[in-house]
């Protein structure tokens, strides 16, 4: 019973998190239409990312503040809405992942511009 209940947890656990990436992907079309549009001051209806498969809640921002949020990586939320665990680890490790490309990149440089300024 306790495998059972596991795999339920897994299945939703999959669901929400594929509901997650897909508003975010709506969100960012809405974005781009919006960008695309004269007046960019007005608010714009956004979908709460929350994943929750009850939630159909959605966020009034202007462009700017959507903007803000997506850039800096974090989920357009309703109030009191919150992102599942597992969805904030995979932003979490996301972000690690990147971060840990830069360094690798910032650190090849250095030894290149080290080995060019010894010949």
């Amino acid at each position: 019973m306790a495998r059972t209940h596991a795999r339920k947890e897994s299945v939703v656990g999959r669901k929400r998190e594929f509901k997650t990436a897909a508003l975010a992907e709506v969100n960012r079309h809405i974005g781009e239409v919006a960008q695309g549009l004269p007046s960019q001051a007005e608010e714009w209806e956004f979908f709460c990312e929350c994943g929750r498969p009850d939630c159909s809640d959605v966020v009034r921002l202007t462009l700017e503040e959507y903007s803000s949020l997506h850039d800096s990586g974090q989920a357009v939320l309703a109030p009191g809405h919150n992102l599942s665990q597992v969805e904030r680890a995979r932003r979490l490790n996301a972000d690690a992942e990147a971060l840990q490309r830069q360094a690798q990149h910032q650190l090849e440089r250095a030894h290149r511009n080290m080995r060019d300024r010894g010949t």
